[in-house]
């Protein structure tokens, strides 16, 4: 690992419920030797149970589409259009079909794939950016008052 790599932060851990459960976090664990590498790249990584076993989920910065990573013999990384549309999902990189357990183990070609997605994609900022506007102080409207009236 170089210099610049270790310096980078982790992306945040997903916020549910689900983070305290043993059975998630044994999950997360299986799966660190790639949402770890994903978290370096920004992506909000989480592991959810699909139909049959773990799928990993990770979500590019600034956008709601996702990037679905199964683990049944292989990897299959799709891109899936915004999450109001559901109608396009696109396969960007699939070792199901090759030959040995090595696949899951090596995860080089997977990242490679995902760098250029991530590449592909526009880059939008996660929190905008007020490019020299003035802050403006709102102030917060006064509590409601509930009526006192007597009968």
């Amino acid at each position: 690992m170089t210099a610049p790599q270790a310096a980078r932060p982790l992306a945040p851990l997903p916020d549910h419920r689900n983070v305290l459960d043993a059975r998630w976090q044994q999950a997360w664990a299986r799966f660190a030797r790639v949402t770890t590498p994903l978290r370096e790249r920004g992506l909000i990584c989480d592991v959810q149970y699909g139909l049959d076993d773990w799928l990993v989920y990770a979500w590019p910065p600034g956008h709601d589409s996702v990037v679905l990573i199964g683990a049944r013999g292989g990897w299959l990384v799709t891109h899936e259009a915004p999450a109001e549309d559901r109608t396009s999902m696109t396969v960007f990189y699939d070792s199901t079909a090759s030959s040995g357990s090595r696949d899951l183990h090596d995860i080089g070609p997977l990242l490679s794939a995902i760098d250029a997605l991530l590449a592909r994609l526009p880059h939008r900022p996660s929190i905008p950016q007020l490019a020299g506007a003035p802050v403006v102080e709102v102030p917060a409207p006064p509590p409601a008052m509930r009526g006192t009236r007597s009968r």
